[in-house]
């Protein structure tokens, strides 16, 4: 996955904004992970990134549409993605308190420190935050029925002969069991 690297030594004490709408920012990471994901409305993001003592704190938006995989026929589904985020990137590193255990869980990925300061991972931010407001089980329509899970044909344009089995013949006395509240 591509990095872009943002300087922040450079940021005055009342922040700067940073904004990106390049395309290939989205479909790289989408054609190296192998999703079928298709752009519908360009995807652009930008964010705030506001220093602090012990690290940056950034807030942003995320906007655009894109085709994504039902989770139930695998037909496309539109989602728009119209997400706001906010989140800390800490830049201490000290051990005072702390486990070495708990130092590296709180430990940035996003950053890295050079010669001429900290730099932020805009690319990684992005592409977390994409995956965060894409839904976990995004679907083409609210009512859509799926696959047939014996022959495969998609339930929506189609109906399939396939006799369904009614579950485990041991539970066979309980199908019929009502369960009254008094």
């Amino acid at each position: 996955m591509s990095q872009i690297w943002v300087p922040l030594h450079d940021i005055p004490a009342e922040g700067r904004e940073f904004s990106f709408s390049d395309p290939d920012l989205w479909a790289e990471p989408w054609h190296e992970f192998g999703l079928s994901y298709e752009m519908i409305e360009p995807l652009s993001a930008s964010f705030f990134v506001l220093p602090q003592k012990e690290g940056f704190l950034i807030a942003g938006r995320m906007a655009g549409t894109v085709a994504v995989p039902c989770d139930r026929c695998a037909e496309p589904a539109q989602v728009v993605i119209d997400s706001e985020f906010q989140e800390f990137e800490s830049t201490s590193g000290t051990l005072d308190d702390e486990t070495e255990d708990q130092a590296e869980d709180e430990k940035s990925d996003l950053l890295r420190e050079t010669g001429q300061g900290w730099e932020l991972d805009a690319a990684g931010l992005l592409w977390e935050q994409f995956q965060l407001a894409v839904p976990v089980k995004p679907l083409c329509r609210t009512d859509c029925k799926g696959l047939c899970p014996v022959c495969g044909v998609n339930m929506n344009t189609a109906a399939c002969e396939c006799e369904r089995e009614e579950g485990d013949p041991r539970l066979a006395a309980l199908r019929g069991l009502k369960i009254s509240s008094s």
